[in-house]
């Protein structure tokens, strides 16, 4: 795919998007969603413009939703930690084992919570290997507690990568795909997507708490595209079985 058909479908991608996110705030607005920071979250968008990654997909990697010392994550998202400190350790563990200083790693969303980040989160993140990546999630626009920034060399409310399939990288899931185009996002945690051949959810709970490499992804997303069933309990289970039994 050239640049500028890149580009057309990243501005595709971006307005629908933002479509999506002005729908629901169409009243009655649901009790689940958030209306300050979806507006927040249109703010940025009309903002900032569409993004393009051209980072090979081999050392691309991906996740989002971390939410870095965030002590109710442990029970909401039921994550397998004793403690928040040991939860953000392991993710920062798997982040410095995997990623290599040349690498480019990416954030759909939420690093954080109300400003949960600490000094000792900021460094991490600062001297953390790889090009960062933050496409911006509700909680990284909430325009009510203070946010404490990390370091990224970039951020976008969208990001289109392309390939076969183009991939869509959003926070939040897309209720409308086009045809022939995966959704890659986070948002909903441990919950199913929206569907099974259209979407595929890279929230940390979804990964076992480390970062998926690109190609993998989109290898997954082929097979979702050709139509193929591929079973799993999570994204990573999903992973490897397309690994070991559908290359």
């Amino acid at each position: 795919m050239s640049m500028s058909a890149a580009d057309a479908a990243a501005e595709r991608l971006h307005a629908l998007y933002v479509e999506e996110l002005e729908r629901v705030l169409t009243p009655p607005v649901h009790p689940m969603v958030d209306e300050r920071q979806t507006r927040a979250l249109i703010r940025m968008a009309h903002a900032a413009g569409p993004g393009v990654c051209e980072a090979p997909d081999a050392t691309t990697w991906i996740w989002s939703d971390l939410h870095l010392r965030h002590k109710s994550s442990l029970g909401v998202f039921f994550r397998p930690f004793g403690t928040v400190d040991r939860a953000d350790q392991a993710m920062m563990d798997a982040w410095y084992d995997l990623v290599g200083a040349d690498d480019t790693i990416i954030c759909l969303g939420d690093v954080s919570v109300d400003g949960s980040v600490q000094a000792t989160h900021q460094r991490w993140w600062r001297e953390a290997p790889g090009v960062k990546w933050l496409v911006l999630g509700n909680h990284d626009v909430d325009p009510v507690n203070q946010v404490r920034p990390v370091a990224v060399d970039r951020t976008a409310v969208t990001l289109f990568a392309p390939g076969e399939p183009p991939l869509l990288l959003t926070h939040v899931p897309l209720l409308q795909v086009p045809h022939g185009w995966v959704n890659v996002h986070g948002h909903v945690h441990q919950k199913e997507s929206p569907s099974r051949n259209r979407h595929i959810n890279v929230s940390v709970e979804q990964l076992n708490y480390r970062p998926a490499k690109l190609s993998d992804i989109r290898r997954l997303a082929r097979r979702l595209v050709e139509g193929r069933i591929v079973p799993g309990h999570s994204t990573r289970a999903r992973l490897n079985l397309v690994e070991r039994v559908m290359p």
